[in-house]
């Protein structure tokens, strides 16, 4: 399925297709009239449409509202047994424990049928390659659903895109690029089904957008932040991707060279300052600020180390979470510095874009109350209260199933805005 460089623009007509079979989707039942209404299109021209919608099948009439005088008004539902689609998340780049290819199967309704995962490891591109294959087809046939009722598969990738090379810069503090495209056509040939790929960050906006459940009807701005990395652009009800398609970084590009004097003068230049113009990784450093404060002789008692087997290599973000839970003061604080940092880059954000929601993913949103409360309070302290007053900061209601909900969506999306 590949697209021009600026195939991701709406015509008028693939907008109008959102928009109304959104709103079905939404309301599971409803009328031509309330569509109307909540769509601002007339009634005229939303029948028009509906009709098209139910010679191709993908709409339902059945079952009737209550009238408010006249005739009742005829119900429509999307029809969930349309078509299917796959979505993968192939992963983030900095193996930790859990991290995972996962692998979803929704319905048009983005009701996930079957979900697998299988570990991710440092391998190369041929058998990274395999590994995906082999869940796609795991998934397909796990599915019991006859494979020409799947209309396309789509994929959530890390890193920076370059859409005029058809690469992305996988793991940017090492410089790997891979050829997304590359990828996108062994796919497509091995399963004789369209396949999109896109950025992780995009894809998990879209899926909390359209499947999420902290999102309410109406909200057109959202930002879905992953970790302290990159974030997924939503304005006015659809994707910014930048001119070529690599917008969302939040950090700067690392230099190939700096002078000493340079990495001491500018806290920028360095990982050792913790600027926030640059990443602290995708748990945000929990893990290593809490074994640098288990190996500190000075530093008070805590139980991190117990909790992880007194081997500091099982330090991880969830084993410091578990210690915070326990209100180990060393745990707290590491959570708190973590938030504080994050929520810092938020505000930035909230004040660039003036998003009615920030989600946060990726992992860390499993980082808890405390984790939240310091990033709140942050995002307070830094944002402008004209910005900051309209802009809800919430966990992903997906959490890890994000980017892959979010790449099947992407499928859907495009069915939706191209039928008729």
């Amino acid at each position: 399925m590949r697209e021009g460089l600026k195939g991701e623009r709406l015509s008028e007509k693939e907008r109008r297709n959102l928009d109304i079979l959104n709103t079905i989707r939404r309301a599971t039942e409803i009328s031509r009239a309330d569509i109307s209404r909540l769509t601002g299109l007339n009634i005229v021209t939303v029948s028009n449409y509906i009709n098209i919608y139910v010679r191709r099948g993908l709409v339902q009439e059945g079952g009737l509202d209550v009238s408010t005088g006249g005739r009742r008004p005829e119900l429509v539902r999307l029809n969930p047994d349309y078509g299917y689609t796959v979505g993968i998340d192939l992963g983030a780049p900095h193996i930790l424990e859990d991290t995972a290819i996962i692998g979803t199967v929704m319905n048009v309704s983005s009701r996930q049928i079957i979900t697998e995962r299988v570990k991710k490891e440092k391998e190369s591109v041929d058998r990274f390659t395999e590994k995906i294959i082999n869940l796609i087809a795991s998934l397909i046939k796990n599915s019991g659903i006859s494979r020409d009722k799947f209309l396309g598969i789509g994929m959530g990738i890390w890193g920076v895109l370059d859409r005029y090379k058809g690469t992305v810069r996988y793991t940017p503090e090492s410089g790997n690029v891979l050829s997304y495209l590359e990828l996108q056509d062994n796919i497509e040939r091995k399963f004789n089904l369209p396949t999109m790929v896109e950025h992780d960050a995009m894809v998990a906006a879209l899926g909390e957008k359209w499947a999420g459940i902290g999102l309410e009807h109406g909200v057109e701005n959202i930002l879905f932040v992953c970790s302290d990395s990159s974030t997924g652009i939503i304005i006015r009800d659809e994707l910014y991707y930048g001119a070529s398609k690599s917008a969302g970084e939040l950090n700067l590009n690392p230099p190939d060279s700096a002078s000493e004097e340079e990495m001491k003068k500018y806290c920028w230049v360095s990982y050792e300052h913790g600027c926030c113009l640059r990443s602290r990784g995708i748990d945000l450093g929990i893990a290593a600020a809490a074994k640098a404060a288990v190996a500190d002789k000075k530093s008070q008692p805590s139980v991190i180390l117990e909790m992880a087997k007194n081997d500091p290599d099982l330090i991880t973000l969830n084993v410091v979470v578990k210690a915070a839970q326990a209100r180990d003061k060393v745990a707290i604080a590491i959570l708190e510095d973590a938030g504080a940092y994050l929520g810092a880059k938020i505000a930035y954000l909230i004040n660039l874009f003036n998003p009615e929601a920030v989600v946060i993913g990726r992992g860390v949103e499993k980082a808890g109350n405390i984790f939240f409360d310091a990033l709140r309070r942050s995002v307070s302290r830094w944002a402008f209260e004209e910005s900051a007053k309209v802009a809800r900061v919430i966990p992903s209601s997906l959490g890890d199933d994000s980017v892959a909900v979010g790449a099947g969506t992407m499928v859907t999306q495009r069915v939706f805005s191209r039928i008729g």
